[in-house]
C-alpha cells in the first residue's frame, strides 16, 4: 500500500492543468474588474463523465496514458473521472476599487466553475474490476476498498469508502482521481468500470481503456 503526500497547493494546481480547470491570473489596467474576461457560469452542473489513465513524468507532471500502454505501478498516477459539465449562474467578481498603495497587484479572475457544483453531492462511486485483480477480486467483484482517492483538502489521501463518508459538500472539482493501492497479482492487465451516483438521482458509468500495471 502507497500513500502520497504532495503540497495541498500543488496538488490543487497539478489538478487543475490536468483537468483543464480555467485558472486565470491578471492585474488591474483601468477598471475595477481587472480586465477580466467574461465566464459562462461560476457554477457547474454534471452531465457526463470520461475515464482516463495517466502516467507519472519527471518529478511533478503526468501525460495521459493510450490504451494497452505498460506502466510499473510506482509511475501509475491513477484514474481520472473527469466530468462533463454545464456553466451555470454567470456571475463576475470585481476587485475593489481602493487600494492601499499606488504600486501594481496582482487579482483573481473568476473562473468557470470555480464555485463547484451548484445542487450536486457524490452520494456512491463504484469501482468494478473486469479482470481478475488477486485472490480475492475477481473479475466483475467490486474494489472499492483498493482505492485511494487522491486528496486535495488534506495531506493524505483517502480510501474511496472512507471518502464517501466524510465528503459531504457539493462537488468542488471537474473530477476526481482514483488510485489503486497496488498493482495486479493474477492478471496485469487493468481494466474497470467506474460507477458515479449523485444526490440529485443521476447514474453515469463508463469503462476504462486497459492498461498494463507491472
Amino acid at each position: 500500500m502507497r500513500i502520497f503526500k504532495k503540497n495541498l497547493k500543488t496538488k490543487v494546481f497539478v489538478f487543475a492543468l490536468l483537468m483543464g480547470l480555467p485558472l486565470q491570473m491578471c492585474t488591474p489596467g483601468g477598471g475595477d474588474d481587472c480586465n477580466c474576461g467574461p465566464i459562462t457560469g461560476r457554477y457547474f452542473d454534471i452531465n457526463g463523465m470520461e475515464l482516463n489513465n495517466y502516467k507519472k513524468v519527471g518529478e511533478n507532471s503526468v501525460s495521459l496514458m493510450v490504451e494497452n500502454e505498460a506502466v510499473p505501478y510506482s509511475d501509475y498516477s491513477g484514474l481520472t473521472v473527469e466530468y462533463s459539465v454545464d456553466y451555470i449562474s454567470q456571475k463576475r467578481s470585481k476587485w475593489p476599487n481602493f487600494s492601499l498603495t499606488p504600486s501594481a497587484y496582482a487579482c483573481s479572475c473568476v473562473g468557470n466553475g470555480e464555485s463547484g457544483s451548484k445542487n450536486e453531492k457524490l452520494s456512491n462511486l463504484t469501482v468494478i474490476t473486469l479482470n481478475d485483480f488477486d485472490e480475492t477480486h475477481r473479475a466483475n467483484d467490486t474494489i472499492d476498498d483498493l482505492i485511494l482517492v487522491k486528496g486535495y483538502y488534506s495531506e493524505v489521501d483517502e480510501y474511496l469508502e472512507d471518502y464517501l463518508v466524510n465528503d459531504t459538500q457539493n462537488i468542488q472539482f471537474e473530477g476526481i482521481q482514483l488510485l489503486v493501492d497496488r498493482k495486479p497479482t493474477l492478471n496485469e492487465n487493468y481494466k474497470v468500470k467506474v460507477v458515479v451516483e449523485l444526490s440529485t438521482g443521476e447514474v453515469y458509468q463508463k469503462v476504462s481503456e486497459t492498461i498494463k500495471i507491472r
